[in-house]
């Protein structure tokens, strides 16, 4: 039986090159469907709603700046967290603009090309993406202060993706988990939860990440013991080789 890769094999055997060219950067239909997906939740929900906060925590964010380059136009201080220092590594990499970081250039123009704001605008978005990020930090999101040893002024609004279900050992956890992140958000502040449903495990090279197998009942169900009201709710059907996933979901929500 191959081996199933979690916990801390994300600081070990996690390659995060190979995690962001698999799954963003890649020319394959599935990656597009799903890029898509999480860029038209987030205009959608950003173009509609009243945000009048300036402090975004981004929990479990990866190797993977995708969510920040949406958010910043509307929260000017991001703290990106993750629980991999492979990941937080690329990040900072990338932010500085070392001459080994990933290449968002792309990336960049294609959302901006479909905000209508033109790909000859992507300089200033990107410089707008590292201007936000204030920190990068550690995070477990199984610890009642995901963020400790740092203690923040509570949060504005917290988006994350895909990282709950992967980091949960079971359905208990989860549920924990997501309390644990109520925690760092202040009353009345929002929740952009991006999920996978009836996933088991990833693909990122030639080893397989563990993953929660949840649904869209679970995580409602966690959402609102959380303590949160679920504003919106949608789904996208998904089909990739490098996942056992059948379904992208995205949760929009304000703590109660």
């Amino acid at each position: 039986m191959a081996t199933v890769y979690r916990g801390d094999a994300y600081n070990t055997d996690f390659d995060s090159t190979t995690y962001v060219k698999t799954f963003v950067l890649s020319d394959l239909e599935g990656v597009h469907k799903a890029n898509a997906f999480r860029s038209d939740m987030f205009k959608e929900t950003l173009s509609k709603g009243d945000f009048t906060g300036p402090r975004l925590l981004e929990i479990g964010g990866g190797p993977n700046i995708t969510n920040v380059i949406h958010a910043c136009t509307r929260f000017p201080e991001i703290i990106f967290s993750d629980y991999s220092e492979n990941c937080r590594q690329a990040v900072e990499k990338w932010v500085k603009n070392t001459p080994d970081a990933c290449d968002w250039s792309h990336f960049i123009k294609s959302v901006c090309e479909k905000e209508g704001n033109g790909r000859n605008k992507w300089e200033d978005r990107q410089a707008m993406v590292r201007q936000s990020i204030k920190e990068i930090v550690h995070c477990d999101i199984h610890k009642s202060n995901p963020l400790e040893p740092k203690v923040y002024e509570p949060f504005d609004a917290i988006m994350t993706s895909y990282c709950v279900e992967t980091a949960s050992p079971d359905k208990d956890s989860f549920k924990e988990a997501i309390k644990n992140i109520t925690n760092l958000l202040k009353p009345g502040g929002n929740l952009f939860m991006f999920t996978v449903f009836n996933e088991t495990a990833y693909l990122v090279g030639e080893r397989q990440f563990y993953t929660l197998n949840v649904d869209q009942t679970l995580v409602k169900t966690a959402i609102i013991e959380g303590g949160f009201h679920i504003v919106s709710a949608e789904v996208q059907s998904i089909d990739t080789v490098y996942s056992d996933a059948s379904t992208l979901s995205f949760l929009s929500a304000i703590k109660q």
